[in-house]
């Protein structure tokens, strides 16, 4: 499916809010409902939108601790790797990336404990190399 301007306007505008009703994102977008309606369907067919997230607000947030687990990883056990920490609930995304290291794991916890327990079980799995994180301190924005 190509996407034309009024697809990513709308794309957009649900990413900043996917609980709108189709008659809000109808005047925010200055579409017709049946537009928005029919675009919105073209999208979740195409498989270009999958699905609808839940997104914390700043309120749950302030009360958590978020970071950044860069993870070098044995090449021969990063599928296992991955496996055993999707399965972990502190775990909320994983990604590969480019460069020194393998895997970078966002990980969310209540208290400092929690997250050293976390590093711990994470830096004693079979096939993790090495470990380094990052607690974030603050967030200036999120589009996701």
């Amino acid at each position: 499916m190509d996407l034309n301007k009024n697809d990513r306007r709308l794309i957009k505008a649900l990413q900043r809010n996917a609980r709108q009703t189709i008659s809000e994102l109808s005047r925010e977008l200055d579409l017709s409902r049946t537009t928005v309606q029919k675009r919105l369907a073209q999208l979740e067919a195409s498989g270009i939108i999958v699905g609808y997230q839940l997104k914390l607000g700043d309120s749950y947030r302030s009360t958590t601790f978020q970071a950044y687990v860069n993870l070098v990883v044995d090449p021969h056990l990063g599928t296992q790797v991955a496996n055993a920490l999707e399965r972990m609930a502190e775990v909320e995304a994983l990604y590969t990336v480019s460069g020194k290291i393998d895997l970078v794991a966002i990980i969310r916890v209540n208290a400092p404990a929690e997250l050293d327990q976390v590093l711990d079980r994470i830096g004693e799995m079979d096939g993790v190399r090495d470990t380094d994180s990052a607690i974030v301190l603050s967030t200036k924005f999120d589009r996701r």
